[in-house]
């Protein structure tokens, strides 16, 4: 928590305006109504703006470009009940670049306890927030292909389905294993299998919709969740649209390799209500599909009567 700081300290006592301009730390004061009086010259270096384009603009209070209005409205209404505030924001320099900042906003009073000015502080944690981010990332994401792993797609099948249970349109788990891989892998290397893995990730994202997801599963085997379809038809449409993309020959440094693939759908909530479910009907889908040949799409239920 920030000390408490009279608001006559800046203007009667040079030392601590000089201790206060100095510091690496970017610092500014503003009125009782938002606006910029006063900033230290690390802000000024950090906004990239000069002191003068600064001073008597609004003070990016709260501005953190995550809260909409009525949380906006609400931490104000804070501030000036002389509440201290405690904030993350996300914002651009002149220059383009993006930045992550903590900012520290205190409430300063007068002798009569009215609130005539604002102090705020912040410090940098860009590097420290892209960091934690790129940590995230490696634990969500297959390091070959850049997809999402087994564990987050199931959190977003998980999360897609309880928002769907409050929609009339439906979703569809897609279940995918490559035929012919294997003998790619025998004849031609791990390297080449690995640049196929990779080709195919690429192309099954061109061939979805922004907004559905897409997994790598392990080895050659993938998942596709397509969420907020209008009729459940359009799953099976979907699919075929993969199965063709996937069918085309890949050129892989000099070799052209032409694989298919097996497709097994699960539509949601006709064939099941949950993650663990609608991922086993997809799979077995699939596998119905991977023994009569491969190279199709197989929706549940299965013809031959299991369960």
């Amino acid at each position: 928590m920030l000390p408490f700081i009279p608001t006559q300290a800046v203007a009667q006592q040079p030392l601590l305006a000089k201790a206060l301009a100095a510091t690496g730390t970017p610092a500014l004061l503003a009125d009782a109504h938002g606006k910029i009086i006063w900033v230290n010259h690390a802000f000024v270096a950090f906004s990239g703006d000069a002191e003068h384009e600064l001073l008597g603009r609004q003070a990016p209070i709260l501005r953190d470009g995550k809260r909409d209005s009525s949380d906006y409205a609400r931490a104000w209404r804070a501030l000036q009940r002389g509440h201290e505030l405690h904030n993350e924001v996300i914002g651009a320099h002149r220059n383009g670049s993006r930045y992550t900042v903590e900012e520290f906003i205190t409430p300063l009073f007068d002798d009569d306890g009215v609130i005539t000015h604002f102090f705020v502080i912040r410090h940098d944690i860009t590097q420290r927030t892209q960091h934690s981010e790129h940590i995230q990332h490696l634990a969500d994401h297959d390091d070959l292909t850049g997809l999402l792993n087994r564990s987050k797609f199931r959190k977003e099948l998980a999360s897609a389905i309880g928002h769907a249970r409050h929609s009339p349109r439906t979703l569809a788990t897609l279940f995918i294993d490559l035929d012919h891989f294997k003998p790619v892998n025998d004849q031609l290397g791990h390297d080449v299998g690995d640049l196929l893995l990779a080709a195919v990730a690429h192309r099954l994202r061109n061939a979805v919709r922004t907004g559905d997801h897409i997994a790598r599963f392990g080895g050659d085997e993938f998942a596709v969740l397509l969420i907020d379809l209008p009729e459940a038809s359009m799953a099976e449409a979907l699919a075929a649209k993969l199965l063709a993309a996937l069918s085309r020959p890949f050129t892989l440094q000099s070799h052209r390799v032409t694989i298919s693939a097996s497709i097994g759908v699960a539509i949601h909530p006709r064939d099941g209500q949950d993650a663990r479910t609608l991922l086993l009907k997809a799979d077995r889908s699939m596998y119905r599909i991977k023994h009569s040949g491969g190279n199709g799409v197989g929706l549940w239920p299965l013809s031959n009567g299991a369960k």
